[in-house]
C-alpha cells in the first residue's frame, strides 16, 4: 500500500478533530508529508552547504592564529555536519513503501526524523561556544585590538558571561526552529501510525 493513499484515506476521515498546523497539514496539496519533510531536510544540507564556505574564507581573513584555529574547527565541524544531513536524507529516501509495510515506513522514518533533529541540537550546543569565540576573536582582530585583549582578563571575561547568556538562547531557538520545521508533519505521521496500531 503506497504511503500517498493512506494519506488519503486520512483526508476520508471525518471523525479526527484536527487543529492548527496539523489540520492545515491535511490539505498538503499534490505532495504528502513525507515529502515535505524531505524538503525540510534538503533544505538543511543547502543551507550548511552554503554557509560553510564562509567559515574557510574567515581563515584566510582573520589576522590572529587562534581565529584561525576556531574559525578551521567550526568549518571542519559543519562539514561533519553536512556528510550528517546527506547521510540522514539518504536514510529517508530509502524507506521503500514496496518493500516495507506502511507501519514499518513510518516508525523507521519517524525515527531517522527525530535523529536528525536531537543530533543537530547537541551538537550545536557543543558548537555555539566556539561560534561565539570565533565571532568575538574576528572583531577584535578586524579592529587591530587582539593583542591588546591578550593581556586584558576584562575583554575575556565579558566574552565568558556573553557566551554563558547566548548558548542557551541559540540552542532554544534552534530547538523552536525545528519544531516550526519539522513538528507538525511528524504529528501527522505519529497519528497515523497510532491508527494504524489501533487496527
Amino acid at each position: 500500500m503506497e504511503i500517498k493513499s493512506s494519506w488519503q484515506e486520512m483526508d476520508k476521515e471525518k471523525n479526527l478533530l484536527l487543529k492548527g498546523d496539523i489540520k492545515k497539514g491535511m490539505h498538503l496539496k499534490k505532495e504528502d508529508v513525507i515529502r515535505k519533510l524531505n524538503k525540510r531536510l534538503a533544505w538543511k544540507i543547502a543551507f550548511t552547504a552554503i554557509f560553510t564556505p564562509f567559515y574557510f574564507l574567515a581563515i584566510i581573513i582573520v589576522a590572529s592564529l587562534i581565529g584561525k584555529a576556531l574559525f578551521a574547527f567550526i568549518g571542519l565541524f559543519h562539514i561533519l555536519g553536512l556528510v550528517f544531513f546527506i547521510r540522514q536524507y539518504r536514510i529517508a529516501k530509502a524507506f521503500d513503501p514496496s518493500q516495507m509495510s506502511v507501519k514499518q515506513v513510518l516508525q523507521g522514518y519517524l525515527e531517522n526524523i527525530h535523529k536528525t533533529v536531537r543530533l543537530e541540537e547537541r551538537a550545536g550546543l557543543f558548537l555555539y561556544p566556539f561560534a561565539g569565540s570565533a565571532g568575538y576573536v574576528f572583531s577584535l582582530s578586524q579592529a587591530g585590538k587582539m593583542n591588546e585583549a591578550m593581556g586584558n582578563p576584562e575583554i575575556w571575561i565579558i566574552l565568558l558571561v556573553t557566551l554563558l547568556i547566548i548558548t542557551p538562547l541559540a540552542h532554544y531557538l534552534a530547538k523552536w526552529l525545528n519544531k516550526k520545521t519539522f513538528k507538525s508533519y511528524t504529528d501527522l505521521l505519529e497519528m497515523r501510525l497510532a491508527q494504524l496500531d489501533e487496527n
